[in-house]
């Protein structure tokens, strides 16, 4: 009989649980609270993050910037700063109140926001969208590890599932709300407030899509804090470094070497795709940008409402069977499904079926933010987490959000030279990413299996 922790982490000395014991855990009270409050907290974080990108062709025209200026505006400067702090957030989080560290992340990139729309020049949008990147480095490490100790491994992924769905709620929020001020600006004049001026349409967008996180960031005090990290707190026994995660990562490198990795190509998947989506859509089938906001963010909301649930309790499920290499098994087997539709979409001749093609692939991979998350929470030791998951989310970054551009880019320029072959480019790096992420999940499961087993105590 095994004796486990109310938030799901075994007790030191203990005998390994088994799959019945696991499967009873319950979460702990106020767990399902925290998921709606951090669940709309990421919603309208990612709202503003993912709004920018679509509003760049109008602000580049308002403020008269260069090619250079919005590639350092778009990537740099949100990107380096996310990057840049994503270790500090986790370094706090394992030591301190998460709902505090996360209070302040919200308020911080909640006035970042609002600045990106008060601004008329490029050194103060570049300001605040590294504002935005820097604070906004604290709500994946800081949820993650609270939803970790809030519920057992076995009920983890339903509700990191429904957490990550804020985000794709407010990725397609974006593109639909980008799409209606495009529309807007080309009809309406500028919107004068008063004590602010006049402002054009994507300043208005910027300040409507911050000001929501002044209001919302005062529920995390509703929200429990984890018993078990209170209670390593009042013990004093938190203290852990990044040695203390290099010596961990070296027990089992493969694991997180393929976990990583994989899951890093499933956002460069993501990220590259929809960066180009648009793009494609208006090149090769002649959409107008504001039709492909529209429909671009209607399928996105609708694909992530159908699917993100479905895949957490599905993988739950498999993990509450008693298979530990849950996690990787389920994405391999969505990276296999996801490969064919994702080279289809590009190379299809009908604009619709483009979107047919690709809302259907990412349907099947778009659970990765929440598998990919969970499973390294339930893989590393409790006094690791929040290091862990920065680190992770700094290489998610590296390779996903700054590489899965340019390497589309590069496809279409060096490979194909020629810009109307960007399908072709699109299609070659969609098949490359699912190929090679679930080659390594298939074979990173038997060191997940070694990784789990290790964070149970020995019989």
């Amino acid at each position: 009989m095994s004796v486990i922790a109310p938030t799901g982490v075994p007790i030191a000395g203990a005998p390994a649980p088994d799959a019945a014991p696991l499967a009873a855990l319950l979460p702990a009270e106020g767990a399902w609270r925290a998921v709606a409050v951090l669940t709309l907290l990421y919603w309208f974080g990612t709202l503003d993050r993912q709004i920018a990108a679509l509003l760049i062709p109008v602000i580049k025209a308002d403020l008269a910037l260069t090619d250079l200026q919005i590639s350092l505006i778009q990537g740099l400067a949100f990107g380096l700063f996310f990057m840049l702090f994503s270790p500090l957030m986790g370094w706090l989080v394992d030591r301190y109140s998460r709902r505090l560290i996360l209070f302040c992340g919200v308020i911080g990139w909640s006035l970042s926001a609002v600045a990106s729309g008060l601004t008329r020049s490029f050194a103060g949008l570049f300001t605040a969208r590294a504002g935005v990147g820097g604070c906004e480095a604290s709500i994946n490490p800081t949820a993650y590890a609270m939803l970790s100790e809030l519920f057992p491994p076995n009920k983890l992924s339903l509700p990191m599932s429904l957490f990550v769905l804020g985000g794709n709620l407010g990725s397609g929020m974006s593109f639909v709300l980008g799409g209606a001020v495009i529309a807007w600006v080309a009809a309406s004049p500028p919107i004068t407030l008063p004590w602010v001026g006049t402002l054009a349409g994507w300043q208005f967008a910027f300040v409507i899509t911050g000001l929501p996180g002044l209001f919302l960031a005062p529920l995390l005090f509703l929200i429990p804090e984890s018993r078990a990290h209170q209670n390593r707190r009042d013990l004093g026994t938190v203290a852990s470094s990044f040695s203390d995660l290099y010596q961990h990562y070296k027990r089992f490198p493969f694991f997180y070497f393929a976990h990583g990795v994989g899951f890093a190509l499933i956002m460069a998947f993501v990220v590259g795709l929809q960066s180009w989506n648009a793009t494609f859509l208006s090149r090769i089938h002649g959409w107008e940008i504001s039709e492909i906001g529209y429909w671009m963010g209607l399928s996105q909301i609708g694909v992530a409402l159908l699917g993100l649930a479905v895949h957490g309790w599905a993988v739950d499920r498999l993990f509450a069977s008693g298979r530990r290499d849950a996690h990787l098994t389920y994405f391999a087997v969505m990276c296999a499904l996801a490969l064919p539709c994702a080279i289809a979409a590009y190379l299809v001749d009908s604009g619709t079926m483009m979107l047919v093609l690709y809302n259907l692939a990412y349907f099947f991979l778009m659970s990765f933010a929440s598998i990919g998350p969970a499973s390294l929470q339930i893989s590393t030791p409790a006094t690791l987490r929040g290091k862990a998951s920065s680190i992770y989310m700094v290489g998610v970054s590296i390779i996903g959000t700054v590489l899965g551009p340019i390497i589309v880019a590069t496809f279409t320029d060096k490979l194909f030279g020629d810009e109307q072959m960007l399908g072709h480019s699109m299609a070659l790096f969609a098949g490359l990413t699912t190929g090679l992420a679930g080659t390594l999940f298939f074979l990173g499961r038997p060191a997940m299996r070694r990784a789990i087993t290790a964070q149970l105590p020995p019989v």
